[in-house]
């Protein structure tokens, strides 16, 4: 038989605590069952007179307080020893924890308290076996150990033997180990398990036996970019992936069949200047690696160089420089390049407002949003290798205008005599500027796309026709605003008056002049001439005029009529001496 012998000291009479030395405990094999267990109990003897015995109490599951007999489980009475101070207990359940405890009783019965409680933690070992891999077969690589545990209380930890050398040692279910068995020489192997309850039972497993065998699978290794037939310029990243059974244990990147890059793991990033190559066609290639040599190789990837040192041309096509802008205007680039453009870019004074990546270069840009003013309008063109092409600067006014001019002053001459009739004012104004006048003889606004419209407001206006007329004023902005019209009459008069009366009396020492005209409209004025020298001016109608001067030589004798139109009726008249 096995022993662990464990020692607690106490002591006790029949008014004091029994000393216990010790606890023994065996475990051995009894025919026609699993286990037997046999506990063997020694105490320090009482030094009382009337010391009669000692009884022993024991229980499972529990250090309560009273023992209920041996244990209410066993269904016995206190085992009573006499005088001796040991005994032995057998026929336990391993797997039962057990408390024992001793009392002494003396010749008149009577019994002491209990002793020291002493705990037999159950003694039932954990059952453990491995799960995977399976017994006689051949592993490589990572190795997935899978082991089953159980206890009749609990497993607290399962540890993991290769050859009988600890490897592992998993606490919680499932109990698993990953084996790396790259890195050892091909053979056989011996795989185990040990199960450990919290009692400190132990059980083992059977064991499994595997062969390791060399590792012939090659990596697999492919180029994750550029894509194949590509076209790349400026720096471009060079990026591999690889994998193996077992382990890849490095990688390799060719350019054009020559090492660029090595490292030590299973995917890369290379950085590479195609700058620095010559434009056209080039291949990339990968290679990996395990720890047996063994090697895989990438299928190539054929690229083509370009890298693109020209300028995009890109200028403004619409608005043209100078002009002005109003409402929405579309502003309209043209671009190229010698290989492909990526994007146009329009700024207005330096600001970004549009991003467009593909053709028709234009966008709407709403004037109305910005204040009136001076405008700076620029475009930037982008090919594909980031080369950047800049437009001039194209100056546009922004002139936004929603008031019509007004006409201030518009007069002409009430009468004339001439359908050509002069003006007299004509001013206008306007909250930006007025640019351009009118004279119509209707009344009906004209458009701001009329015939006829000046720079400069007009001197003069013909009418169709005579009599009665009226000519209205107009006023434009630059934005099409037609102003309200400010109107004049004319009374266009082009008939000369009529001498209707004209007579000439002479005496011995005077002549006497007698005229009598008459208008269509009205006569404003009479004059009369003597060989062209002013004689008189009447405002009237008809007029006598006596001469008072002889007439000595043949002379001429003029009358002027004349009417509100300024048009002017002449007669004469040839007297001689008498």
């Amino acid at each position: 038989m096995n022993k662990i012998m464990e020692t607690k000291t106490s002591k006790n009479t029949v008014k004091s605590l029994l000393a216990l030395a010790q606890l023994l405990f065996v475990l051995f094999a009894v025919p026609g069952s699993i286990f037997a267990a046999t506990v063997a109990l020694e105490w320090d003897p009482s030094t009382d007179a009337d010391l009669a015995g000692y009884r022993v109490y024991y229980q499972a599951h529990t250090p309560s307080l009273p023992f209920a007999g041996t244990g209410a489980a066993e269904g016995v009475a206190p085992i009573d020893g006499g005088n001796v101070n040991s005994a032995t207990i057998n026929g336990l359940d391993p797997n039962n924890t057990y408390f024992f405890a001793v009392t002494a009783y003396n010749t008149a019965g009577l019994e002491s308290v209990y002793s020291n409680i002493i705990e037999i933690p159950e003694s039932a070992a954990p059952a453990v076996s491995i799960t995977s891999p399976a017994n006689n077969v051949a592993v490589s690589g990572l190795v997935p150990i899978g082991a089953s545990a159980s206890d009749n209380v609990a497993v607290s930890k399962v540890q993991f033997f290769v050859n009988g050398t600890q490897v592992a040692e998993s606490t919680t279910s499932p109990y698993q180990y990953s084996w790396d068995s790259s890195s050892l020489i091909p053979g056989n192997y011996t795989i185990s398990a040990k199960a450990f309850d919290a009692a400190g039972n132990e059980g083992s497993s059977s064991d499994v036996m595997v062969t390791i065998a060399g590792d012939t699978v090659s990596p697999t290794v492919s180029l994750a970019g550029p894509a194949h037939n590509s076209t790349v310029s400026g720096s471009v990243v060079i990026s591999a992936n690889a994998s193996d059974d077992i382990n890849v244990t490095r990688m390799e990147i060719y350019l054009d069949g020559t090492l660029v890059l090595t490292g030590n793991q299973s995917s890369v990033n290379y950085n590479w200047d195609t700058a620095a190559e010559a434009n056209g066609s080039h291949v990339l290639s990968a290679k990996a690696y395990d720890a047996a040599g063994n090697v895989g190789n990438s299928s190539a990837v054929t690229v083509n160089v370009l890298n693109d040192s020209t300028l995009p041309l890109v200028s403004i096509a619409s608005p043209v420089a100078g002009s002005t802008a109003s409402g929405t205007v579309l502003v309209v680039a043209n671009a190229s390049d010698n290989v492909a453009l990526s994007k146009v870019e329009f700024y207005l004074n330096g600001a970004l407002q549009r991003n467009l990546t593909g053709a028709p270069y234009s966008f709407s840009w709403n004037t109305a949003a910005v204040a009136n003013g001076a405008y700076q309008l620029t475009a930037r063109a982008y090919d594909t290798a980031g080369n950047i092409g800049y437009s001039a600067n194209v100056a546009v006014n922004v002139l936004n205008d929603t008031t019509a001019p007004t006409v201030n002053a518009f007069s002409m001459p009430a009468i004339t005599n001439s359908t050509t009739v002069s003006v007299l004012n004509f001013s206008a104004t306007d909250d930006v500027a007025v640019t351009g006048y009118l004279i119509t003889a209707s009344a009906t606004a004209p458009a701001a796309s009329a015939a006829g419209w000046t720079a400069l407001a007009p001197t003069s206006f013909t009418f169709a026709g005579t009599g009665s007329r009226k000519a209205y004023a107009w006023a434009r902005d630059a934005v099409g605003h037609v102003s309200l019209s400010s109107s004049a009459a004319v009374l266009i008069d082009t008939k000369l008056p009529v001498i209707s009366y004209m007579s000439l009396a002479s005496g011995s020492s005077s002549v006497t002049i007698k005229v009598a005209a008459t208008d269509n409209v009205g006569v404003t004025k009479m004059e009369l001439y003597l060989d062209g020298s002013l004689q008189m001016e009447t405002s009237a109608a008809s007029f006598s005029y006596v001469w008072t001067s002889a007439i000595r030589r043949s002379q001429t004798v003029t009358v002027k009529v004349y009417d509100a139109a300024g048009n002017v009726r002449s007669q004469s008249l040839r007297v001689s001496k008498l």
